[in-house]
């Protein structure tokens, strides 16, 4: 089945889109500039671990809310309470996988650093939701709180999309020779 073409299309104006150029370029200097360290960088880089760790980190914060979707579809008196939880789980380890993620990030070319700094945009879109979806359910108001879950489950999907087509169609963290990409030797 052929890509689809609009698809394809909103990916490569991104990367051409040279109006994200100073944001991503402030937001890189400061990435730098806090994980200025040398292990720091390789311990978030995944180094010790033979390989980028952000796409696992993402796991845990995925996984969290799609179970509580999940639970939320399902309904039921112990479920509201158990996708509360879930969502607090993911929004508070969605923290320490964009820590990672930013740090390679800052390693890539420029319209890998276009398409990174939008799909992390999204992303926070969709943590933010998520946020708001916890203090809903906090609050009683866990039909607010579903809600906001979908939304947030519909933005950070389209992150993901992006996070995709940074790792492979733009090859962002691949090596050529199995080592982890980034600051392995600096």
């Amino acid at each position: 089945m052929p890509e689809f073409r609009a698809i394809r299309r909103i990916t490569e104006s991104i990367e051409r889109a040279s109006i994200l150029d100073k944001a991503v370029d402030v937001d890189r200097a400061l990435v730098r500039a806090v994980a200025r360290p040398r292990a720091l960088r390789q311990l978030l880089h995944g180094v010790p671990f033979g390989h980028p760790i952000h796409p696992l980190m993402v796991q845990v914060p995925l996984g969290a809310w799609i179970s509580a979707a999940v639970l939320d579809l399902v309904g039921g008196p112990g479920n509201a309470k158990a996708a509360k939880t879930l969502v607090g789980v993911g929004v508070a380890s969605a923290g320490t996988a964009s820590v990672a993620g930013y740090v390679d990030w800052s390693e890539l070319n420029r319209e890998q650093l276009r398409t990174g700094w939008v799909h992390q945009a999204v992303n926070w879109v969709g943590i933010s939701l998520y946020g708001l979806s916890w203090l809903q359910r906090k609050r009683g108001n866990h039909g607010a709180g579903r809600l906001l879950g979908f939304a947030g489950l519909t933005v950070v999907s389209v992150g993901g999309y992006l996070g995709g087509h940074l790792s492979y169609r733009q090859r962002a963290g691949v090596s050529e020779h199995g080592e982890v990409p980034y600051d392995a030797e600096a």
